[in-house]
């Protein structure tokens, strides 16, 4: 559930958005997925719609606003190894509308992935914590993008997932003054018991990632690559993470293969370059 919009790179716009991102990542891995999201009634909105189709991606619960825009984000890669993002708001993914969802199939949620930036707006953010109090299975994507989040807001979003990926500024951000370790390890574990999450991953960018895991810790370093860019990075690690976790996969070795995937996109401008099994594995077998 999220935002589904345009990236205006330099080069162009390519489709984004982290929860279409991850969603696109996990139906070409096999998994059943179906994005809740909110497109505007105009010409980027059907193209963006029907760049899900042509992908493989259900649409079924993509909703139409008929006033507010498709979303965009005019993405600032001069330092390719950070980029900026300014975002338009409004945009109609601010307004997706949960009943329309609960309507479809009941209230039932197996698996859950949402973001922090979905909940930017009082409208979307309302759907977002009632799917968030149905879901079996909640993971949040913490995303944080200045001015759009504050930490009553997080501190809820947080407290309602079951698993959580962030990046290590945005864990500093949650511990700053609560007396959390300063060590990144010892902090992921103090995160993972003050909100009793099963789950926690901290991203390190170039420096890899490290996975909490019930009471078991993973570190993964990154894997060298000529980096183009960062977009959709983090989406592409997540949507790894979770589809081989999700099977039961070893978490360690899920970590190593989330990171892979981070650094192929990396290699790439936008964030859905094509990405499979087999990129993977020969990633895998050049460390």
């Amino acid at each position: 559930m999220g935002e589904a919009l345009w990236d205006r790179l330099p080069t162009g716009k390519v489709p984004g958005g982290a929860p279409m991102n991850v969603a696109l990542r996990l139906t070409a891995l096999g998994s059943r997925v179906r994005l809740l999201t909110r497109l505007g009634d105009d010409l980027e909105g059907r193209e963006l719609l029907a760049y899900m189709g042509d992908s493989g991606l259900d649409t079924a619960y993509v909703q139409i606003d008929p006033v507010l825009p498709t979303g965009a984000v005019d993405v600032d890669t001069t330092n390719a190894n950070a980029a900026r993002y300014d975002i338009a708001a409004p945009a109609a993914w601010d307004h997706i509308d949960a009943d329309e969802y609960l309507r479809i199939d009941d209230g039932f949620v197996d698996v859950l992935v949402c973001g922090s930036l979905g909940a930017r707006n009082a409208v979307a953010r309302d759907s977002q914590l009632r799917l968030m109090a149905a879901a079996r299975l909640c993971v949040l994507d913490l995303n944080l993008r200045p001015p759009y989040y504050d930490r009553t807001i997080v501190d809820d979003l947080v407290a309602r997932a079951h698993w959580l990926k962030l990046n290590e500024s945005e864990l500093k951000w949650i511990a700053q003054g609560r007396g959390a370790p300063s060590d990144v390890a010892a902090a992921a574990k103090w995160l993972q018991d003050r909100y009793a999450l099963a789950l926690v991953c901290v991203t390190f960018g170039q420096d890899g990632a490290l996975l909490l895991w019930h009471d078991t810790l993973h570190r993964q370093a990154a894997f060298r690559v000529d980096v183009v860019d960062t977009v959709g990075c983090g989406d592409a690690f997540l949507g790894i993470l979770l589809s081989d976790l999700l099977r039961r996969r070893d978490a360690k070795f899920a970590l190593e293969r989330a990171c892979a995937a981070g650094a192929i996109v990396a290699q790439h401008a936008g964030g859905n370059p094509q990405l499979c099994d087999e990129d993977i594995y020969r990633m895998l077998q050049h460390t």
